[in-house]
């Protein structure tokens, strides 16, 4: 019979060496065992790049990219509510189970986050119809950088799921091709989010989404990407001259606009009396792509100004079946 060794009595020097020798997946998997065990770990100095969670399968995965370049998965079963015996990890393309020794799935996803020095999670994506289940772990969550609802969720839950994790979030990407219920989703638009991402899987469907002008003036987003949903170009030359009256968002610092349909420059810039600058003219603006804050530089355009003297500048880019319609705020 094997005499158990009393790691957790030794001193803290006498520690270092062992936990050198431990691969990261062995240190998170160690933290899980006791609260000094958490605090021993902590002391490695594990850091991770990223960790994402998904919802699929009435399960969350935690996609954890390590500091040394390492990935591993760990899967959390949702149903039933009140089990969950073991944490399913997949590392190597190998799949190993771990005992849970009483932790909640909230209580486990928030002790990786700590031993592994992560402040909030990169990306939570909802890859399901509905995961009301989810919903209140995910809310215990410190911060979240980016949401994304796909296609898949119904429109009840996407509504819900704001409802409750609006406050942990600031960047939000939604694949919806329509939204039933505009009352509801005008809230969303309210919501003072960094940035609001609306793309459509079927642009050219005449049922699609489609955003008024109130729509657009009430929307509170730093950042606003439109893809394929349905905006009258005269709507959006109606926005363009709010905003220089400074009656509409001033929290707007960036609007891109995508569609497959063709935009008449005369209607989109009647009265706005812009100034077509050189190509040889660059301005350097603030914008959030690909889950990033950026600096992108822009070249030529039209500058518009606001009653306030903020300037602004518009650009159209017609390409084959495509129109980019940007407007950027200088700040």
């Amino acid at each position: 019979m094997t005499t158990p060794f009393p790691l957790l009595r030794l001193p803290r020097l006498a520690l270092i060496p062992v936990f050198q020798q431990m691969e990261s997946i062995d240190v998170i998997a160690f933290s899980l065992l006791s609260n000094r065990a958490r605090f021993m770990s902590k002391t490695h100095g594990l850091t991770v790049t990223s960790i994402d969670i998904m919802t699929v399968n009435h399960s969350l995965v935690l996609d954890i990219v390590l500091g040394d370049d390492k990935k591993l998965q760990l899967f959390l079963r949702l149903i039933p509510e009140n089990v969950l015996d073991f944490i399913g990890v997949l590392v190597n393309n190998k799949i190993v189970k771990w005992r849970n020794l009483g932790f909640s799935r909230a209580e486990c996803i928030q002790r990786i986050m700590d031993v592994t020095n992560c402040a909030s999670i990169q990306e939570l994506k909802f890859c399901e119809t509905e995961s009301f289940h989810a919903l209140p772990i995910l809310a215990t969550l410190p911060n979240i950088e980016q949401i994304l609802i796909t296609q898949d969720c119904n429109e009840g839950f996407v509504h819900k799921m704001f409802e409750i994790l609006s406050k942990v979030t600031s960047n939000i990407d939604v694949f919806q091709n329509r939204m039933e219920n505009l009352e509801q989703f005008q809230k969303v638009l309210m919501l003072n989010m960094n940035s609001i991402t609306i793309k459509l899987m079927t642009p050219r469907d005449p049922t699609r989404l489609r955003l008024s002008l109130d729509d657009l003036l009430i929307c509170n987003a730093v950042h606003l990407d439109l893809f394929g949903v349905m905006i009258s170009v005269k709507d959006l030359n109606r926005f363009f001259m709010s905003w220089m009256r400074n009656k509409s968002n001033p929290r707007l610092e960036h609007l891109k606009f995508i569609t497959v349909e063709e935009v008449s420059t005369d209607v989109l810039l009647k009265g706005l009396n812009v100034i077509e600058m050189p190509r040889t003219t660059t301005r350097t603006f603030r914008v959030y792509e690909n889950s990033r804050c950026r600096e992108k530089v822009v070249t030529g355009g039209m500058d518009v100004m606001r009653l306030d003297g903020t300037q602004a500048t518009l650009e159209v880019r017609a390409m084959t079946r495509i129109t980019f319609v940007e407007f950027y705020v200088r700040m």
